[in-house]
């Protein structure tokens, strides 16, 4: 080979990578993509959800080196395995930050998943990603970081006690029963022959006209029994408040999984919603326990008498509160004279043998 052919390749080659290098520290910043999601909007403590990630080249270059590093906030756990975890922390002060390194070539993505759960009810950010990425030579990096976006409600715990279960199944027996023994006029599924052990208002004369002999009216049962939760936001010490938002969740599950519709009432930042039942009721009660700060703006006889107000004769009554005051007993027997039956109380106080 020529000695001035060679000279010129070998000129080629450093002025290429002397524009690589130039391009590089000048836009490699901006050619590197990051985005970052979680999958759940709402969860619960210790439940496991999934923060993917995808990280891209979009120049015509390589980019020789590529970091990024999950810094998590403090109530965040990450849920990864020890050799992961080994792996991939960094360690010392920043106990929470978990990094990676790679190579992107031109338009190439990479993909990823971490797992991680809250340790605590409220809304949550997962915390922040810095990505760091280096010059074609590899003399120089630099670092930029923003948060990872949205948030994630973490609902209050559900309680699986004793007291608790005996408290709820008398009750949620009375109102399961109740739907069953209390006929439905509106409802009418047939008719059949007077037996004479039905009252006379059941008995169809256009029927019996018809039949030529006395014909009773077959009822279906109501199925419009319902419960009304009502939670007193006394001020009360963190962790009463704590199990009293746990209580109303607990409450509001087994309500759920007998298909009772219930409404919430509240003298504080629970507010009030609406009776109903199903996925997205419960995901608007549960949305707002994670987010209470428990705080009171109104008293509990003016909350109670909303409720009241609400009960259309047919309603169960269940009372959440941190300690019942010594006036409670007027509103239990408000409610009670309301519904026939007499309101389940569930104190938020912590047992002394927990």
């Amino acid at each position: 080979m020529p000695l001035s052919l060679l000279i010129t390749l070998i000129a080629a080659v450093v002025l290429g990578l002397i524009a690589l290098e130039v391009l590089s520290l000048a836009l490699n910043e901006k050619h590197v993509a990051f985005r970052c999601e979680t999958d759940m909007s709402l969860t619960e403590p210790d439940e496991v959800a999934t923060l993917t990630y995808r990280v891209s080249n979009t120049a015509f270059w390589p980019i020789m080196f590529v970091g990024f590093s999950f810094l998590l906030n403090d109530g965040v756990e990450i849920r990864e395995d020890d050799e992961w975890i080994r792996r991939h922390s960094a360690g010392g002060l920043f106990g929470g930050m978990y990094s990676f390194e790679t190579c992107l070539m031109p338009h190439r993505v990479l993909k990823g998943r971490l797992h991680i759960s809250f340790k605590t009810r409220g809304r949550h950010r997962p915390g922040k990603v810095y990505v760091e990425t280096g010059d074609f030579l590899g003399f120089k990096t630099k670092v930029f970081s923003f948060d990872i976006p949205g948030s994630v409600v973490c609902t209050a715990r559900a309680l699986d006690e004793p007291l608790v279960s005996a408290a709820l199944g008398g009750f949620l027996g009375d109102v399961s029963v109740r739907r069953f023994i209390m006929e439905d006029p509106s409802l009418i599924l047939g008719y059949r022959d007077y037996t004479g052990a039905e009252p006379l208002k059941s008995i169809s004369w256009l029927q019996t006209a018809k039949a030529g002999r006395l014909t009773v009216k077959n009822h279906d049962f109501t199925v419009d029994t319902d419960a009304a939760v009502l939670l007193d936001m006394e001020n009360c010490s963190a962790e009463t408040a704590e199990r009293c938002l746990s209580l109303v969740r607990t409450v509001c599950d087994r309500l759920e999984e007998a298909r009772i519709p219930y409404s919430v009432h509240s003298n504080g930042d629970l507010f009030e919603l609406e009776k109903g039942v199903g996925r997205k009721h419960n995901f608007e009660l549960q949305h707002r326990v994670g987010v209470s700060k428990f705080v009171k703006y109104g008293d509990i006889a003016s909350a109670a008498e909303r409720c009241a107000g609400r009960g259309f004769g047919r309603t169960g009554f269940i009372i959440v509160t941190p300690l019942a005051p010594s006036g409670f007993r007027a509103i239990e027997s408000r409610l009670e004279s309301i519904s026939g039956l007499r309101p389940a109380v569930l104190c938020g106080e912590v047992p002394k043998d927990a």
